[in-house]
């Protein structure tokens, strides 16, 4: 016990010991190795928080995406979507540059990621979707509020539901003023941050708001994930129906011209589904956790079935700086 607390807890050298208690040091070296054994001493490695280099390049080499950062995340889901959601904000933080576009979706890991958020440089922040559920603090408009605030730019909300009952009144929604405002901005985005929301198993903020009858009927079609209201099956190919007509939402087409899209997402649970949108080409980079990433690369590498239409050198300079896979 003395060898111990004077090893680990009063940061003295093995010879130190040795010398003070009249032993060898052969002998501290044992009697340490024996605290461990039997339980005096019991070591914790305290690692939450911190990025991974070699996960996250390969992860994005088995995607098949430019950046990737995958952080150890420790605790319930709320913790985990906190350390992705931080991860995140220090992405953006480092990488997004003054003039930017930045298009942003919903999502609790989205909504964790403005509570992390440092200030920004003067950008625009706009939405990419409608609103959807009840909860203010995790609506597509407060998340804009907050990064818009963050960065001292301005912010273009979208103030209409994601999905309506027929596609004549999302005609009608996306001719206000206001929300054609913010559509017509989509060709001008640099950035976008989207979560993912996985079908099966379900884990998706999306399921709830439209009803059974239509979750059953898409699932049958093979939606596996969606993205932005956008809704794909597990080989990457985008499902065209009567939802997407009556979505007030970024269109598949807008996304890949996108030059970056960083999709944030946790949970094992939700490792097809990202696997999902990499392939349609929906997605150029991730921001993730460990068991997620550990989960998407025990299945098979991905070739996106659909590439971005945009290479490296298309981005905007300033998108050069930061953190890359």
């Amino acid at each position: 016990m003395t060898v111990a607390r004077r090893f680990y807890l009063e940061d003295r050298s093995k010879v130190e010991i040795a010398k003070e208690l009249g032993l060898s040091r052969f002998k501290v070296a044992r009697l340490l190795e024996q605290a461990v054994a039997t339980g005096v001493v019991t070591i914790t490695l305290h690692d939450s928080g911190t990025v991974d280099p070699a996960l996250s390049a390969r992860l994005a080499e088995h995607l098949g995406l430019r950046e990737a950062l995958v952080v150890e995340a420790a605790g319930g889901e709320a913790e985990v979507r906190k350390q992705i959601g931080l991860t995140a904000a220090g992405l953006l933080s480092d990488s997004v540059g003054a003039g930017e576009v930045l298009g942003l979706a919903w999502g609790r890991t989205l909504s964790a990621m403005t509570q992390s958020l440092p200030a920004l440089p003067p950008v625009s922040v706009v939405q990419l979707t409608g609103a959807i559920g009840s909860n203010l603090d995790e609506s597509p408009v407060e998340i804009v509020r907050k990064v818009a605030v963050s960065s001292g730019g301005s912010a273009h909300p979208i103030f209409a539901p994601l999905v309506v009952d027929d596609p004549a009144a999302a005609t009608v929604l996306r001719r206000q003023p206001d929300v054609a405002r913010a559509l017509r901005m989509f060709d001008d985005v640099t950035t976008a941050v989207v979560s993912v929301g996985s079908w099966d198993p379900p884990n998706t903020q999306l399921i709830p708001a439209i009803s059974a009858e239509e979750v059953t009927s898409l699932r049958a079609q093979g939606v596996r994930a969606d993205i932005a209201s956008i809704l794909v099956t597990e080989d990457g190919t985008i499902v065209t129906s009567d939802f997407a007509a009556r979505c007030i939402s970024v269109t598949p087409e807008q996304m890949r011209r996108f030059p970056r899209v960083i999709a944030v997402a946790g949970g094992a649970d939700k490792a097809g589904a990202v696997a999902a949108v990499a392939r349609a080409g929906l997605i150029t980079g991730l921001v993730t956790e460990r068991a997620l990433a550990e989960a998407v690369l025990g299945a098979e590498g991905v070739a996106p079935t659909v590439p971005a239409q945009t290479t490296q050198s298309d981005r905007p300079a300033q998108q050069a700086k930061g953190v890359r896979a």
